[in-house]
């Protein structure tokens, strides 16, 4: 597989489309657990605290993207987000192992809003407009 080839997003380009792919991924798993917490079994738990490897990967492709942050309150801002999510991350096996919907269903929502905030400043669009 080569960018050549036309089948393989060159480096930044796939960061920033796998970032975006977690968060839609986050989204859907925090509201499967959130909505319906009596049919998750073990199983099911083990995959989310395996999904958990991803987003936290997500993180480091996140410090990829934040390298082409010009600003450096937005660059400083980012890289506090960043390491924020992590952090959050390694929180969310604590729900997860205890099966508890409510707890992931709130470190999830906190995520969302940091990638959110992450997005926010990559945009170099002013305000203003």
């Amino acid at each position: 597989a080569d960018v050549s080839d036309g089948n393989v997003l060159p480096q930044g380009a796939a960061q920033f489309s796998r970032v975006i792919k977690v968060r839609a991924q986050l989204s859907s798993v925090a509201k499967r657990v959130t909505e319906n917490a009596d049919e998750i079994d073990k199983k099911e738990w083990d995959q989310i605290d395996n999904f958990l490897r991803t987003v936290y990967g997500a993180g480091e492709d996140m410090k990829v993207i934040a390298k082409g942050i010009f600003d450096p309150e937005k660059k400083t801002q980012a890289e506090k987000d960043i390491k924020l999510l992590q952090s959050l991350v390694q929180a969310a096996q604590k729900p997860v192992a205890n099966k508890d919907a409510k707890g992931f269903g709130v470190v999830a929502s906190k995520a969302d809003s940091l990638f959110e905030e992450f997005f926010d400043l990559l945009s170099d669009v002013p305000d203003e407009l």
